[in-house]
């Protein structure tokens, strides 16, 4: 073989070994950098799904309360309807008017007082 061609022999070897060596140098760093990645993402994978337990556990408890707020919205409902109906009952009714029945107590007071006077009066005599 020709001395050139053991040089070019040897210069493409010595290029693919330095080539060879670089590419391990970069990449036994980032071999052990994805090794934690994929530890730490083993760990967050870890605590997402505790997460989403606790998170379904909270789910059900607020759905269970939703449902006991939802009936007492149904409750305050039929309330609401049972006291408008009551009130439209007593403005349609004889209600409406009833400023007579305001008298009924003043009545009954001068009743009491006039015959508490002709008592007094009955006893003088």
């Amino acid at each position: 073989m020709d001395v050139a061609t053991q040089v070019i022999i040897f210069i493409v070897a010595l290029l693919f070994s330095a080539g060879f060596l670089a590419l391990v140098i970069v990449l036994i760093p980032a071999i052990r950098e994805l090794k934690e990645l994929i530890i730490d993402l083993h760990k967050t994978s870890t605590e997402v799904r505790g997460l989403a337990e606790e998170m379904k556990k909270i789910s059900t408890d607020v759905e269970g309360k939703l449902v006991g707020f939802n009936g007492m919205l149904s409750n305050s409902q039929k309330i609401a309807t049972n006291v408008g109906s009551a009130f439209k009952m007593l403005n349609n009714t004889v209600f409406k008017n009833a400023e007579w029945l305001a008298l009924i107590p003043a009545l009954l007071w001068g009743w009491k007082t006039v015959t508490k006077l002709k008592r007094r009066k009955n006893e003088r005599q």
